[in-house]
């Protein structure tokens, strides 16, 4: 076998062979031995064998026990860092001797790679190799030979790879990339073809080249690698994409594989860095691969072409992702739009790259081009424009294949998707108010390429394929056209335009540019007008071209239509027969077929010149009879459903039908649909024709007549209705047209027998259709019997007794139907009849025959025999006749059916509809299916659910419904005397109505409703009637509960006339005094207005007690009930007194009773009594009657012994509790009479629940004065029912220990007898019963010192209950959760705990709900309340940090759980210091230290304090190893700091925490991007540490350490007010700057320059810290050092010419001021945006004032912000500056004096703004009454600046969206407002106005049921605010809570006014529910105003 040009030689092999034979290397020994050989042939054998031995193929799996890893960690461990093998390399220079090594180093590495545990072995010898000596070796061999490259590039991927490339940065940073020869290695491949595998498991150079580069971006390493080598080294990455097209399939998919999975699926490394990658030049590389579109191995699956083209399509198909950009569809690119997703350079459109692309790819040579170029244009609309005149196709029509393939393809790229997407504003679903540009729609959908010219050339060509390609792109451009103006229209509507919108504008330019790129219509006139001989297929398919032009035509240019001479109602000639059996055969042609007469009959519904009383040429029939032929012999159901909506339409249109155009569908499913063959004939001889044909030709006839004279046919109508039609629908006169010509044909015998049949036919079907339409059946019959007397005997074919007969018998079905809606269902058990059994088994052995038209006559023909047949059939005759009937043609079921005469009842047995398929109801109709089904049917559940099945089985119309359910109102109106059978026929029109009204519309619904309740005479008459039976009403009941809702205005407005009718008969019965309906009117009651109730009411007021019969009584107390759910006396004009006068009526009604207690609490404030309102939705009124509090002056309004006899009832319910407390707190002599009825102990025998409530009133309306009054043993005896016995519901509780706490906290002379007493049943009790009491009552009596000891007793109690309940499992209830709130609050307020209570607690707390917030607050608190010994402080210190879920807990996302657990921590070191402070428990919070300003790491950074102050020891030895990214080690404090995330640390160069200081005593402020800002203080004591001891020492770790802006954050601490950190700052400055100088980086000179600058700057005082540097000045000089390190920012050659022109900074002005607000470059935007950002940021003290001040910059930012309405992203800006500006005093007082900044406020709130920008001048107000000099500006103004101030905050609520954000930064701004003194009385009023009015809007969305959610008070975030955040809306967690601070800042700002406004009363109510929601102590105001108000 020949050898292989990539094989290696023989004699290399051979002599490796020798060695493995001559050299053995069982140990470490062996190995050292060999290689310490002094021969060096020997040593190099040896080095041969020894690489042999430890070779690992590629691919290989090296397993832990494998005896070359062994023996490598056995040598490596005895040789570190394989010392033997550098020893050689230093001393040979032989290269097979040098290749021998580099290969052995790859096997050793790759071995201790593949397990972790050896690592540690390969790290030395690739630390070794990194280093310059050996890396400058290993470059030079890459210059060397062939063999020496291909082992140095293995050797590099294999460090490379080590580890999972834990050593690749290393890599990176050591090696000599700058090297020539690295150009000539991407290109060296192995000479000759090997096998695809081969170069994976044998790599060549460039293969190990590639790979090595792709190492450095797969998805293992490290996006900061990414990121940098692709910066630094792109030319060298983007080299192995120019010979890739060369390369072998697995290269190829290795390169592509890595560029999508480490590079464009890294979302950490930039976007732009990646776009400029793949640009138009690696793209064309990429697309030479197309050319290689075989495969290229066996398999056939190696395709590189599939593999580049999936590759493309993932980055340039995806809109925002990889080089496609997110465009504005056909809007051009906007230059003043801000967009996240957007290209760097500037252009006309969005995706230029793109667009270069797709003029480069052949589209019309390669499948796969193609579809990228319209995946493409698909994602970037934008495109379409541009790439007509770019690509330059060539439309011009002639016959060749590139025409054809390019017409084909300008037909797939105008057909792409309307991008409607576009036509929203961007992130909203508003519409926008400008349409895109003219040109860019119309080269979308008809390019300007002369396509009207060759559109017209294509359609005259002489080849019809020319012509068809024509026909078919312009098609597809007019189809593309008709979508957009169906978009247009839809925009328009949105938008509510007229004819002078913009976007109705734009549609009608469109329109009439189209019109001129098109061809003129005459061409396609004669196109589809042409003679064409050829072969049938091509002529269907020119013709439905054709046809498909036309009727486009006619939909998107009517006009154009209109002006051409082109009568449309030719083109239905030829359609008839194109519909005829010897088409449908026809089955290649029969789809084309359809086509056509579907675009015809689309075509005739456009056209407004179409109607069907024309003549057909040559004929005296019209249009209709073709449409009718057409429509009863085509078998498509689109082209049924068009040409039914076409005649639906023009039909309608005539007086025909103009007054009931839903009656053409009645006419249409009455025509036939029977299909006979030629030679047909009945039994008696008579031909039989298609039925069709006969039905078109009469109904066309009698059309024409009745059109000519209509009013004839009218009158004869109206005579034909009785005296009284009113419920009569009138049908079309042409029903009267039929039975003329019906009558008179038949009696001249102008009818043939055929076509005589098919009509009575016809009719009869019509006649019964009509009766849906029908109230009532009258007028049907009058013409049933038109009819009969038409078709009488003797009146028809004597010679034709078959004949004669089938059309008697359609008579008698007529009439048969009238009569069952009428009669009794029976069934006729017919007899069995031989002949019948004959005839069934011999079709049932007919064979089935081949051709569809034969089956579909051999079915029809059986429908026939049954129309003839003279014997009665059994049900299994009509079984087997449906099987012969389903197995010919399944559709002709219907006509069987529908043939079946309703006497015999043959169709639910026959048929087996009870448990029909699906596929049999589609053939059948609900109507037919319910006139055949008998009484036993109906009473059938499942017959009434197949019925039902039936209806609904294609989603019904309201009018289909609508018959439904008259043929079943016309049968219970036929049938009222049959109870059983109306019952289940009102069952059936429930289950329908049910049905119904959830598919259908909601006005739909309503109409359906509507017709049956008050259309339907018998549902109307059921309704009305009183003499109902039992089964009749609860079957009405049913219908009514589906139908009607009672909660729905709308229904009961429906039936409000049948609700007065039952309301005058109830009326009349208590006058009579008889009532025998009393039933009926109980059922429509649900359903009566709250007037009609009260009239009942007041009628059985002024009635005598005879008159109130039991009867009356049960309906009374139904209306009671009913009234109930809305009644409040406030809106009611029912009195008290009318109530009690029913009361002694029904005095055991509960009902009445608890109308009462509405009725007396009516009286009172809400939550008079402190208890919250049980309901979703509140009433916020106050007091709307005006019950006296006190006194008797009104107490006659109630019977005198009315009070007794509540006293006297041997049962209490809850509503007479309610009555006894309202009268209590309202009237004082009734509190006086409970307490004398108490102490005479009648109400021992009462159960204590209902009187609770009654208790607590009497102790809290009186309180001590109430408890003198009752006796000692009566006070004894109410504090022992009070006292926790037995599980009561939750509110009775909290009453129970609301009264417990005032007993003792009142009666002093029982005092402590009470609490003895208390702690004596507490003790009796376990500690899990009644634990919520316990803590309940020491919460309310904590804040009373002498109970002390029972408040210790009853909070250990809370302590035991927690420590099992925090041992037990996870999960709360609702009582859990309030013991813990309650529990929470006692710890905090402090109390003295014993140790073994809370020991245990803390244990418990710790090890098992460590991540429970509420269990964290609880172990804080308690380390307050007791003294805890070092030793317990200790263990629980090591329990949190040896917790399993520790590191999870504070590292999560959310930072109360992390800043819970911190501080628990600090609470617990700060308890013992001495103690606590150790290295075990400060190390391990050196992993959750994230060195931010954040609360959490601010407590961390003070326990390391504490560390030091403890120990006397520096922390420094703990930080050292302190790493910035969780999960990451580092090895010094240079590698931590270069770690450390630059933009975080940008940001706080940004947002600089001025008020840090250096001692521990820390202001708790916050930033407001509290993670996401480095703490300087650490970063400074970091920085010093990294430079005392792990300095940077290369100009790579320089340069590494400057690109992280630590430096740029210690020039902005030199603006810190702190001394001791401007000090620190500046001396770490100083030290870099020395160590710069000595640094060689290329940037050392540009460092320097700012450095010399910042000396210049800093003054040295004459003694002490250095001076403040001016903030503006720190911060600009920030930017130009971070801009150095960072040149392709915009803003560093700004800042450096900034910097450059000036020999020193001016500290007084403002940096780049005017050139950067006002600059005119391309960029301007940028700079403007920058410049006020930088301003923003600049302003934190009154020092950086006076330097805006100065160059009078606000006056410019306020009038750009002016000028700038629609630049939201400046306005924004601004806003933040003038934030930042407001937080200052000094500025405040200024601008407010001289800048008129009210003034101007008041004109920019007036603009239209978002959410953001409200709650952001909100903000902005409550700063300036924060930190304005009021004083200053009272005597300036004399009290106008207030005004003013009121009138910016009224215009704001005026103009905002309502929101609880908004509205709460609102009320604690007018809160504010109102204190300051001198404010109007009158704006401050509007204000509240608005307010409460905004706050009515947003009540409905508040749950005010989940009271139990409101746990703590809402914290909002304190004033000033500054501009980061500004615009950051908070969340709203808790509404409930948020709802209840606006109400109390509102009601406290509204008791400064002098009168009360207009909404007080309503104001307060809310601030009495808020308090009755949350108790006492959440809201003491809401206390306090609640005493005064009862």
């Amino acid at each position: 076998m020949p050898q292989s040009k990539s094989e290696r030689p023989h004699n290399r092999a051979k002599s490796e062979q020798t060695s493995r034979k001559a050299y053995k290397f069982l140990n470490a020994i062996d190995v050292r031995r060999a290689l310490q050989n002094q021969d060096q042939n020997a040593q190099i054998e040896a080095l041969s064998a020894l690489r042999s031995t430890l070779s690992v193929k590629s691919g290989e799996t090296v397993t832990p026990q494998d005896e070359r890893l062994a023996l490598v960690v056995e040598w490596i461990g005895s040789s570190a860092g394989a010392h033997d093998i550098f020893e050689i390399w230093e001393g040979t220079n032989q290269s097979f001797a040098l290749s021998f090594l580099m290969s052995l180093l790859s096997s050793v590495l790759t071995l201790l790679s593949s397990h972790f545990p050896y690592h540690s072995h390969g790290i030395p010898i690739i630390k070794t190799l990194l280093l310059p000596k050996w890396m400058r070796k290993i470059a030079s061999f890459i210059s060397g030979s062939n063999e020496l490259i291909l082992v140095s590039m293995k050797l590099l991927n294999t460090i490379s790879h080590f580890g999972g490339g834990r050593e690749r940065k290393a890599l990176f940073e050591a090696f000599p990339w700058d090297i020539k020869t690295l150009a000539k290695v991407s290109h060296m491949r192995r000479k000759g073809k090997g096998d695809a595998e081969d170069v994976i498991a044998r790599p060549d150079i460039r293969t190990y080249y590639v790979f090595f580069i792709l190492s450095f971006i797969d998805p293992e390493t490290s996006s900061l690698v990414k990121s940098t080598f692709l910066e630094q080294q792109r030319d060298i990455f983007l080299s192995i994409f120019k010979g890739l097209s060369q390369d072998s399939y697995l290269v190829i998919r290795k390169v592509l594989e890595v560029c999508w999975v480490g590079l464009w699926s890294d979302p950490k490394v930039k976007r732009t860095t990646k776009i400029g990658l793949f640009s138009e030049i690696t793209i064309g590389h990429l697309l030479k691969l197309y050319e290689r579109a075989v495969a290229e191995n066996a398999d056939g699956d190696h395709i590189p072409a599939d593999l580049v083209h999936h590759f493309l399509l993932a980055i340039c198909t995806r809109p925002g992702l990889g080089i496609c950009f997110r465009d504005r569809g056909w809007y051009p690119r906007d230059n003043d739009a801000d967009f996240i997703d957007e290209p760097k350079k500037g252009g006309k459109i969005y995706n230029k790259i793109l667009s270069n692309i797709l003029k480069s790819l052949k589209v019309n040579e390669d499948a796969r081009q193609q579809e990228l170029a319209l995946k493409i244009l698909v994602s970037c609309p934008e495109l379409v424009a541009g790439y007509w005149p770019a690509v330059g196709l060539t439309l011009e029509p002639r016959l060749s294949s590139k025409w054809i393939a390019n017409i084909a393809f300008f037909g797939l790229v105008v057909s792409q998707p309307v991008p409607v997407s576009s036509f929203f504003i961007p992130g909203n679903n508003i519409y926008q108010p400008d349409p895109p540009p003219l040109s860019a729609i119309l080269e979308s959908i008809l390019p300007s390429v002369s396509t009207k010219m060759h559109f017209s050339k294509g359609l005259q060509s002489m080849s019809h394929l020319v012509q068809h390609c024509t026909a078919i792109a312009l098609a597809r451009c007019l189809t593309k056209l008709s979508y957009v103006f169906r978009a247009f229209h839809d925009v328009e509507s949105a938008l509510e335009e007229d004819e002078s919108g913009q976007w109705t504008r734009r549609r009608r330019e469109v329109e009439r540019e189209a019109r001129r790129r098109v061809p003129e219509f005459q061409v396609v006139v004669a196109f589809s007008q042409m003679k064409v001989d050829a072969k049938e297929v091509k002529l269907a398919l020119l013709g439905e071209s054709a046809q498909r032009l036309l009727w486009l035509y006619h939909l998107c240019f009517p006009q154009m239509v209109a002006e051409a001479r082109f009568d449309v109602g030719k083109l239905l000639q030829g359609l008839v027969d194109a519909s005829q059996d010897t088409v449908r055969e026809a089955g290649n042609v029969c789809g084309l077929h359809d086509l056509k007469q579907l675009h015809v009959l689309r075509l005739l519904q456009e056209s407004d010149q179409f109607t069907w009383s024309g003549k057909v040429a040559n004929s005296s029939n019209t249009y209709l009879h073709a449409l009718l032929k057409i429509f009863c012999a085509t078998p498509t159901r689109a082209v049924q459903s068009t040409l039914r909506s076409l005649l639906r339409k023009t039909l309608a249109e005539s007086i025909l039908f103009q007054e009931h155009p839903d009656e053409v569908d009645m006419w249409l499913d009455s025509l036939p649909t029977t299909c006979r063959g030629t030679g047909c004939e009945a039994p008696d001889g008579a031909a039989l024709t298609d039925e069709s044909d006969g039905v078109a030709a009469f109904l066309d006839d009698c059309a024409q007549r009745c059109i000519k004279t209509p009013y004839r046919y009218l009158e004869a109508l109206q005579d034909l209705l009785p005296m009284d039609n009113s419920a009569v629908d009138v049908p079309s006169p042409l029903l009267m047209t039929v039975l003329e010509q019906f009558a008179a044909k038949l009696a001249g015998k102008l009818f043939t027998p055929s076509d005589a049949l098919a009509i009575a036919g016809f009719v009869r079907r019509l006649v019964f259709k009509l009766a849906g339409k029908q109230r009532d059946l009258i007028f049907l019959r009058i013409i049933s019997e038109k009819v009969d007397n038409a078709a009488m005997p003797e009146k028809l074919y004597s010679q034709y007794a078959c004949i004669t007969a089938a059309i008697r018998r359609e008579v008698s079905i007529m009439h048969k139907c009238f009569s069952h809606l009428k009669g009794a269902h029976r069934r006729a058990e017919p007899s069995a009849s031989s002949e019948v059994e004959d005839f069934v088994m011999k079709i049932e052995g007919e064979p089935l025959p081949e051709s569809s038209t034969a089956r579909v006559h051999n079915a029809y023909k059986l429908v026939d025999w049954l129309r003839f047949a003279k014997f009665r059939l059994q049900p299994q005759d009509i079984v087997r006749l449906v099987a012969v009937v389903e197995r010919f043609h399944p559709p002709a079921l219907k006509d069987l059916f529908e043939n079946l005469h309703p006497a015999d009842s043959l169709m639910w047995e026959g048929g087996n509809l009870k448990t029909a398929s699906r596929q049999l109801l589609q053939v059948l109709s609900f109507d037919w299916m319910f006139t055949q089904c008998s009484e036993a049917d109906i009473a059938n559940k499942q017959c009434r659910e197949t019925m039902l099945e039936c209806l609904f089985l294609k989603p019904p119309t309201r009018v289909q419904i609508e018959h439904a359910v008259c043929l079943i109102a016309h049968d219970i109106c036929s049938n009222m005397e049959r109870e059983s059978l109306v019952c289940n026929l009102l069952l059936l029109l429930s289950a329908i109505m049910q049905r119904a009204l959830r598919e259908l519309s909601k006005e739909d619904g309503t109409r359906l409703k509507e017709c049956i309740l008050l259309r339907a005479p018998s549902i109307h008459g059921l309704s009305v009637s009183g003499d109902l039976p039992d089964t009749v009403r609860e079957a009405l009941c049913v219908f009514l509960d589906v139908s009607l809702d009672p909660s729905n205005e709308d229904d009961r407005t429906m039936v409000s006339s049948i609700c007065t009718y039952w309301t005058e008969c109830f009326n009349a019965s208590i006058q009579s005094g008889r009532l025998q309906t009393g039933r009926s009117i109980k059922l429509w009651l649900r359903y009566a207005d709250s007037n009609s109730l009260l009239n009942i009411i007041d009628q059985a007021c002024d009635a005598s007690n005879a008159a109130l019969t039991p009867s009356a009584l049960e309906v009374l107390e139904f209306a009671l009930d009913t009234l109930k759910g809305s009644f409040t006396c406030a809106s009611s004009r029912i009195q008290i007194s009318q109530l009690l006068r029913l009361y002694r009526v029904l005095p055991d009604s509960e009902v009445l009773e608890e109308m009462i207690a509405v009725a007396v609490t009516s009286y009172l404030p809400p939550c008079h009594d402190g208890q919250p309102l049980r309901a979703r939705t509140l009433n916020f009124s106050l007091s709307p009657r005006g019950l006296p509090t006190s006194g008797n002056s009104r107490l006659g309004i109630l019977p005198p012994d009315f009070v007794s006899r509540l006293f006297q009832k041997a049962i209490w319910t809850e509503s007479t509790s309610r009555i006894v407390s309202g009268l209590v707190y309202a009237q004082s002599n009734v509190a006086k009479e409970f307490v004398a009825w108490f102490n005479s102990g009648a109400w021992t025998t009462i159960p204590f629940e209902p009187l609770l409530p009654a208790v607590h009133a009497i102790l809290d309306s009186l309180g001590g004065d109430a408890i003198d009054l009752f006796h000692d043993n009566i006070v004894i005896a109410l504090l022992d029912r009070m006292l926790p016995q037995s599980r009561r519901p939750e509110g009775l509780r909290q009453l129970c220990v609301r009264c417990i706490c005032i007993l003792i906290k009142a009666d002093q002379a029982r005092k402590q007898q009470l609490a003895s007493l208390l702690q004596k049943n507490m003790q009796c009790l376990a500690v899990d019963q009644f634990a919520l009491e316990s803590v309940c009552i020491a919460s309310r009596l904590q804040s009373f010192p002498p109970l002390s000891d029972v408040v210790t007793e009853l909070a250990e109690r809370g302590l035991q209950w927690a420590v099992r309940h925090f041992s037990g499992p996870e999960g709360e209830d609702e009582e859990d959760r309030l013991i813990l709130v309650q529990l929470t609050k006692i710890a905090k307020h402090g109390f003295k705990a014993k140790a073994y209570f809370v020991e245990p607690l803390l244990t418990a707390i710790i090890q098992n709900r460590l991540a429970d917030i509420v269990a964290v607050d609880i172990g804080i608190a308690l380390l307050q309340c007791s003294p805890l010994k070092p030793v317990v402080v200790n263990r629980a210190l090591q329990n949190i940090l040896q917790h399993p879920q520790f590191l999870k807990i504070c590292g999560s996302e959310e930072s109360s759980r992390r800043d819970l657990v911190v501080r628990f921590i600090v609470a617990l070191f700060r308890l013992h210091p001495t103690n606590t402070c150790q290295p075990s428990h400060v190390i391990p919070l050196m992993r959750i230290y994230g060195g931010t300003i954040s609360a959490s790491d601010r407590n961390l950074l003070s326990i390391f304090r504490l560390y030091e102050t403890e120990k006397l020891t520096p922390i420094s030895s703990i930080l050292a190893k302190w790493s910035p990214s969780p999960g990451i080690s580092v090895s010094s404090q240079l590698e931590a700091v270069q770690n450390m995330d630059p933009i975080r640390m940008l940001r706080t160069c940004h947002v600089f925490p001025i008020w840090r200081r250096m001692s521990d005593e820390q202001e708790d402020e916050k930033v407001g991007l509290d993670e996401q800002v480095y703490d300087p203080l650490f970063v400074i004591f970091l920085v010093a540490q990294m430079l005392a001891h792990h300095p940077p020492a290369s100009s790579l770790e320089w340069v590494q350490t400057f690109r992280s802006n630590v430096f740029s954050l210690l020039i902005r601490c030199l603006s810190a007010k702190d001394e001791k950190i401007r000090e620190a700052s500046l001396g770490l400055l100083a030290r870099v700057w020395k160590s710069v100088e000595l640094s060689d980086m290329q940037e050392k000179q540009h460092a320097l320059y700012i450095f010399n600058l910042l000396k210049n700057l800093i003054k040295p005082p004459s003694e002490g810290p250095p001076l403040r540097l001016p903030s503006y000045a720190s911060l600009i000089l920030s930017h130009a050092l971070r801009g150095v390190f960072y040149p392709s920012n915009f803003i560093y050659p700004r800042t450096a010419r900034f910097l450059l022109q000036r020999p020193e900074l001016d500290v007084t002005d403002v940096p780049m001021l005017y050139g950067m607000l006002y600059g005119s470059s391309d960029d301007w935007k940028k700079e403007r945006g920058w410049i006020v950002r930088f301003l923003s940021d600049g302003m934190m003290s009154t020092e950086d004032w006076k330097v805006l001040k100065r160059r009078h910059t606000w006056d410019l930012l306020s009038s750009l912000m002016q000028s700038s309405v629609r630049d939201h992203a400046l306005r924004r800006a601004v806003l933040e500056v003038l934030a930042n500006l407001t937080s200052n005093a000094q500025a405040t007082t200024s601008l407010v004096l001289k800048s008129s900044l009210l003034s101007w406020i008041e004109m920019q709130v007036q603009l239209p703004r978002s959410n953001e920008d409200t709650l952001a001048w909100l903000r902005i107000l409550e700063n300036i009454l924060i930190t304005a000099n009021t004083a200053k500006l009272q005597r300036a103004t004399n009290g106008h600046w207030q005004d003013a101030l009121c009138r910016c905050l009224l215009l704001i609520l005026q103009n905002c969206t309502p929101s609880l954000p908004i509205l709460q930064q609102a009320a604690r701004v007018t809160l504010r407002l109102s204190l300051a003194s001198q404010t109007s009385t009158f704006h401050l009023s509007r204000v509240f106005m608005a307010a409460i009015g905004i706050l009515e809007q947003l009540e409905p969305y508040i749950d005010f049921v989940g009271s139990g959610s409101v746990n703590g008070p809402a914290v909002p975030s304190q004033p000033p605010y500054h501009g980061h955040g500004l615009h950051i809306q908070p969340p709203v967690p808790d509404p409930l809570r948020v709802w209840g601070g606006i109400v109390e800042d509102l009601w406290q700002a509204s008791m400064t006014l002098d009168e009360k406004f207009m909404k007080w009363d309503a104001l307060t109510g809310r601030l009495l529910q808020w308090r009755g929601i949350v108790g006492e102590k959440g809201s003491p105001m809401g206390e306090w105003a609640r005493l005064e108000a009862v």
